[in-house]
């Protein structure tokens, strides 16, 4: 008699697991719809010609600031890809 109460309760558990499944995807497709429609409604017209170009410029120093970051990284990762390469080198003319 304990097997059948348990199994009871998971196909409780799956009863209630699909409608909380109903419940999130409808909550999804309304908060997918807010963030399409969130910027859809500013108005542009009240933005002065100095701030539009401030905004610009601040982007353009933003881009390369990250594309010098991105460089960086990707210098220190291939240095220690060729430290490890030659670790490895080293490693294996000493034991081999």
């Amino acid at each position: 008699m304990g097997t059948l109460g348990c199994i009871n309760d998971m196909l409780q558990r799956d009863k209630e697991n699909r409608e909380l499944r109903k419940l999130n995807k409808e909550r999804m497709k309304e908060h997918h719809k807010y963030l399409v429609n969130k910027g859809k409604n500013i108005n542009l017209s009240n933005i002065s010609i100095e701030t539009i170009e401030e905004i610009r410029k601040n982007t353009i120093a933003k881009e390369q600031s990250d594309q010098i970051y991105l460089f960086k990284a990707y210098i220190i990762f291939a240095i220690c890809l060729l430290g490890l390469f030659l670790l490895g080198i080293l490693c294996y003319k000493l034991f081999f």
